[in-house]
């Protein structure tokens, strides 16, 4: 089986978005009364599910558990469209929920979205962060605090980014990274409007810190408590020459 792709990369420095669209012809077969229950589907190695969009019917059918299985692997299977070839009939679609076996856990149903050309859906987007190795802020010691490692975005579904990116390249300790920080496309749009939400932020490195007060704080106590007992062993030698003297 071939696969179909188109790769386009916008680049702004210090932010970039990655559009992947991984369009390929799967096999699915619709389900009715002949195909059987849903467990003689299992048994047989295919899973069922439903298709299901805004003003259309909702279609029932089955997919091989190894397709899902190799489509759950690509790392971002809920933000990528898919095209399903149902007995013959063209249906693109996006993962929406997966189900499993509350028991052996194994997948046993699955809902996708029929996707039209006006279809708007929310998606949480990975955020990666680049040229760590060469962060100013970084470097000093400071740490990389991320605060969300996924953003989630409400756009078409034929315009989905398959991940955000931020350049370190100059970022410095107490530095923040707003979502402000990153240029969406067109139609694409956090979910959160009402603020400019923080994603990272670059923190001096405070654990090191306080490690270093506690070890100071445990040698001065274990000093004071050595002055401490020399200076009783010396009164306790003055009381035994004072009372020698007396006698």
């Amino acid at each position: 089986m071939r696969l179909k792709g188109l790769t386009l990369i916008l680049q702004c420095p210090p932010f970039s978005i990655k559009f992947f669209y991984f369009m390929s012809d799967f096999k699915a077969i619709e389900r009715n009364k002949d195909i059987g229950s849903n467990h003689s589907l299992l048994m047989k190695g295919l899973v069922p599910g439903i298709i299901y969009g805004k003003g259309t019917e909702p279609k029932k059918i089955a997919l091989e558990d190894k397709i899902l299985k190799k489509l759950m692997g690509t790392g971002s299977f809920y933000s990528t469209i898919i095209d399903l070839d149902v007995d013959g009939k063209k249906e693109k679609i996006l993962p929406k929920q997966l189900q499993y076996h509350p028991v052996s856990d194994r997948l046993i149903h699955f809902d996708f979205l029929r996707v039209q050309e006006n279809t708007k859906v929310n998606v949480e987007i990975p955020v990666e962060f680049l040229n760590q190795d060469k962060c100013p802020g970084l470097k000093k010691g400071g740490v990389l605090n991320t605060v969300r490692r996924l953003v989630e975005l409400t756009c078409n579904a034929n315009n989905i980014p398959s991940k955000l990116e931020f350049d370190l390249i100059e970022s410095e300790i107490g530095d923040a990274v707003k979502i402000s920080n990153i240029q969406l496309p067109e139609g694409v749009a956090p979910t959160i409007s009402d603020r400019d939400f923080v994603i990272a932020t670059l923190v001096p490195p405070t654990v090191e810190v306080e490690t270093k007060t506690e070890e100071t704080t445990e040698e001065g106590a274990a000093e004071g408590g050595e002055e401490k007992s020399e200076e009783k062993k010396e009164e306790s030698s003055d009381n035994k020459e004072e009372n020698k003297e007396s006698k």
